[in-house]
């Protein structure tokens, strides 16, 4: 898959995206992916309803749209709690990890990865297609001061 650049054709890259997932490409479709590309995320399903023009879908196309995408690795789905999954776009070149605020419920993304070598040693054990997520939980500074 290929990276994600600044200068890019938006509508191109969105289509050529599904194309490779072997996705039909619907108005819908295209616009869920093109909002995870361009504000990256994390997001609920409802935040990314609302965050589509008006009139592009409805709720339950948005949810099947997202359940595709997760199915064919396209979108990846966090959960931070149990009843709390956040969706964003799997670019496989932007690897990152979230820290979620305990009180306020921010997420921050950062790039910090220390899991590289374990990978590398998984992989001498044999393994292949390794993956991991990581995500922290903690108290943010603005609800530490209040």
């Amino acid at each position: 898959m290929a990276s994600i650049k600044k200068d890019i054709n938006w509508e191109t890259k969105v289509i050529e995206l599904l194309k490779e997932k072997k996705l039909s490409i619907t108005v819908p479709r295209k616009m869920i992916i093109r909002l995870l590309l361009k504000e990256h995320g994390p997001f609920s399903a409802e935040e990314i309803y609302n965050k589509l023009p008006k009139n592009t879908c409805d709720q339950v196309t948005v949810y099947r749209c997202l359940n595709q995408f997760v199915e064919t690795q396209l979108v990846t789905p966090s959960y931070f709690e149990k009843e709390m999954v956040l969706f964003e776009f799997n670019d496989p070149h932007h690897h990152h990890h979230h820290i979620i605020c305990k009180i306020c419920k921010k997420i921050d993304s950062f790039h910090d990865c220390i899991l590289n070598k374990i990978e590398t040693s998984l992989a001498k054990k044999g393994y292949k297609d390794i993956q991991h997520r990581l995500e922290f939980i903690g108290v943010c500074g603005a609800c530490q001061n209040s």
